[in-house]
């Protein structure tokens, strides 16, 4: 007997219950967070709910109507629970523990990355149609076909509808409170409104949607239509350029920094663009006979450019490392490689004009679910294997102590990031590893982006550059160094000693008063513009007088004081004084 949801008012009324028991979950869920109570309490239990207050429904939404038995879509549900509640726990494992993990509030400890929610979106996308379209021992494409593009437009019209829902109850808020009525507005603020509302919208509009499967296949192919057409123009893109590259080589294209992401969404967009012209793939081809063998012959340009993605993104990896960015995008080369292989074994097939598409898409939709499910288990999670390789490059001297990006294993990486700072915290040996130990202590006790309250001040003279030029001072004052370690002062005395930032200081007499002041720059990367300004005694202590902007390098600003040729100058115009009012011209043109 199949799993289908007749065209009836129970039907709708149906789908609107789940929308709003899921609106109600999530509302729940939302409040524990928000006040601290079981399950925020226990982030496994809280991360198991969450996913499946999301997963569980969705496959219902996208099952629906899906012509499979009662066996089969049972087996479907149980495997989302069983899979989605697990990847659940190990979001509220990573999270935890609450105390040391730097989290936003409501369900931020336990949403994961968003790399991790978008592929778990993914995941269960390719999940239901895989499931459906397993027939008799083998994949019914017909079936897949239509059901994954059933339930795209779905999604679409759910998304679409639920912002314009939105935008009528904001509209009617702002009406209203224009006369001094604002309860409405008051009322769309409250969680306990926006979940289960939210809820039955979308259950509503898939309701809706299974009604009218027929005029969602109706756009649909009028959709693919259009698309189909861009395909010739995008592959003329790809042969000129395939011809182009032995003359024009690739250093221009590499020295953009994004080679890889330029080319994977070129790439793509011919992927889309051809499946949107071979659809599945039983009718005759949208293209004069001529066009459709030159595009076979275009499509040769692909596996072209993929490899040369292939190439830039491992020129990436080889310089910085890995990130979860570089690894995502390497899950990506993978799929969209097979595509532009798989789709040119066509030339070696008979039977119809590029008939590996089909073959070749449930290849991919296997592959991709099966990796999707390691990169977001702790397998092969992104941030574990980040964090690893960011380390060792730490520690074996490819990435230097002052540009090592301690602030991302403390905010971005959750407990893999944690767990390494508290082995960096713990280096002992020669000056480097106890200056990694330093920053990584500072790191963890750290409330806030930056802090200097666990610095003593010899790691405060380790952490600081001092620039002195001929007869300049090349050791900081005590007193500035107790400046420095004052954690109440202004935020950029403190932002001078955050672990993540490279901080120089220049000891000169700029007044002619006999004492030296401090320019202090602090840049946050090596190749970036510094932050400077400028440290001044008065019988109070040291105090900041003023900024210098961001206007050159540090390499120039270590050049120019290093060959005294950065001197004091008079302004060109004098401020204006006005009592005890000082009024500088700001901005002024010099000559």
């Amino acid at each position: 007997m199949s799993q289908e949801i007749e065209h009836t008012p129970a039907a709708s009324r149906l789908l609107m219950l789940i929308g709003t028991v899921q609106g109600a979950l999530l509302c729940w869920l939302w409040q524990a967070a928000e006040y601290t109570v079981w399950p925020a309490t226990s982030p496994m239990w809280l991360g198991a709910l969450l996913w499946l207050a999301f997963a569980v429904p969705g496959a219902w939404y996208l099952s629906a109507q899906s012509g499979m038995g009662r066996r089969q879509w049972g087996g479907l549900m149980l495997a989302v629970v069983i899979i989605y509640g697990l990847l659940g726990v190990y979001a509220g494992w990573v999270s935890d523990p609450l105390e040391t993990v730097a989290s936003s509030r409501g369900w931020g400890r336990v949403a994961n990355g968003p790399g991790q929610v978008l592929g778990a979106l993914v995941a269960l996308f390719v999940l239901v149609p895989l499931v459906a379209g397993w027939r008799q021992g083998r994949w019914d494409y017909h079936h897949l076909f239509e059901l994954a593009w059933r339930n795209g437009m779905l999604l679409a019209s759910v998304f679409a509808v639920t912002l314009l829902f939105w935008a009528v109850l904001m509209a009617g808020a702002m009406l209203m409170d224009s006369i001094g009525l604002d309860f409405l507005k008051r009322l769309i603020r409250e969680p306990v409104f926006i979940f289960p509302v939210t809820g039955i919208v979308v259950g509503s509009v898939f309701a809706q949607g299974l009604a009218r499967v027929g005029l969602l296949g109706g756009l649909r192919r009028y959709w693919l239509g259009l698309n189909s057409w861009l395909l010739p123009l995008l592959l003329v893109f790809g042969v000129f350029w395939v011809l182009a590259l032995p003359m024009t080589g690739l250093d221009t294209l590499f020295a953009t920094g994004s080679a890889a992401f330029f080319l994977l969404w070129f790439a793509v967009l011919a992927v889309n663009f051809i499946n949107c012209a071979w659809q599945e793939g039983t009718q005759a081809p949208p293209y004069p006979r001529w066009l459709a063998l030159a595009i076979s012959v275009a499509w040769l340009s692909l596996p072209v450019v993929v490899t040369v993605a292939g190439v830039a993104l491992s020129m990436r990896i080889h310089q910085y490392g890995w990130t979860e960015d570089r690894i995502w995008a390497l899950f990506v080369w993978l799929l969209i490689t097979v595509y532009a292989l798989g789709y040119s074994l066509s030339w070696f097939r008979r039977g119809g004009w590029m008939r590996s598409i089909g073959p070749t898409n449930i290849t991919v939709a296997v592959v991709g679910l099966i990796t999707l499910g390691l990169l977001l288990s702790p397998v092969m999670d992104p941030r574990r294997l980040a964090v690893a390789d960011q380390v060792a490059r730490l520690l074996d001297g490819r990435v230097s102590t002052e540009s090592f990006d301690f602030y991302y294993l403390r905010h971005r990486s959750d407990r893999w990031g944690l767990m390494a700072l508290a082995a960096l915290s713990a280096q002992q040996g020669n000056a480097r590893l106890t200056d990694i130990a330093t920053r990584a202590r500072q790191t963890l006790a750290a409330s806030s982006a930056a802090s200097s309250d666990v610095l003593s001040a010899e790691d405060v003279r380790r952490q600081i550059t001092v620039l002195h030029g001929p007869g300049g001072a090349s050791v900081l004052p005590d007193d500035l160094v107790a400046h420095l370690q004052e954690k109440g002062d202004s935020w950029e005395t403190v932002y001078c000693l955050s672990p993540q930032h490279q901080c120089a200081i220049w000891l000169v007499d700029l007044n002619d008063d006999g004492a030296d002041e401090a320019v202090v720059l602090v840049r946050y990367a090596a190749n970036a513009i510094p932050e400077s300004w400028l440290l001044a005694r008065d019988d109070t202590g040291w105090r900041r007088a003023g900024s210098f902007g961001r206007h050159m390098g540090y390499d120039r600003w270590r050049q120019h004081i290093e060959a005294g040729e950065l001197v004091p100058a008079a302004p060109v115009w004098p401020d204006l004084l006005t009592g005890e009012q000082r009024l500088p011209l700001v901005n002024q043109d010099t000559p």
